[in-house]
């Protein structure tokens, strides 16, 4: 085998050995400096009050398989005032994205977002996909 050959079969190896299924999270803030009139300089009534926030995206992709069953995507919030949050959204495709935002009073009032994890589940509540933030821990309440 040439050189040339055997680097092809170590990059095509490499390549297709990548997962092909995925749930991710991404997490943006909101504010002036997102909106498009801030780079353009187009008049924006935006731009007086601009949102102030968070937003988090959320990306799926499964097989196909999946699909005989009632998929949800289940999204549990952790804010920094320490109130929780789940919040459910029914999956009816292969890939996806939802996103949860996070502005204005809410923003505000929950102090924003402190960790997050998202996990896709069957009918039967089994976790199928699961992304957990690198802070994700369970809330321990004391009474």
């Amino acid at each position: 085998m040439r050189p040339s050959q055997s680097f092809l079969f170590v990059f095509l190896f490499l390549f297709c050995s990548c997962g092909k299924y995925y749930l991710s999270v991404k997490r943006e803030s909101k504010d002036r400096s997102k909106l498009a009139s801030t780079y353009v300089g187009s008049p924006d009534p935006l731009q007086k009050n601009p949102p102030k926030g968070q937003e988090l995206i959320v990306q799926w992709r499964l097989p196909r398989n999946f699909f005989h069953k009632q998929m949800t995507l289940v999204l549990d919030l952790l804010y920094k005032n320490y109130t929780r949050e789940t919040l459910s959204y029914p999956i009816s495709r292969c890939r996806g994205v939802v996103t949860y935002s996070l502005l204005g009073d809410d923003y505000r009032e929950k102090e924003g977002l402190l960790t997050y994890k998202a996990e896709i589940r069957d009918k039967e509540g089994d976790v199928i996909q699961e992304w957990k933030q690198q802070l994700w821990t369970e809330l321990i309440v004391i009474d």
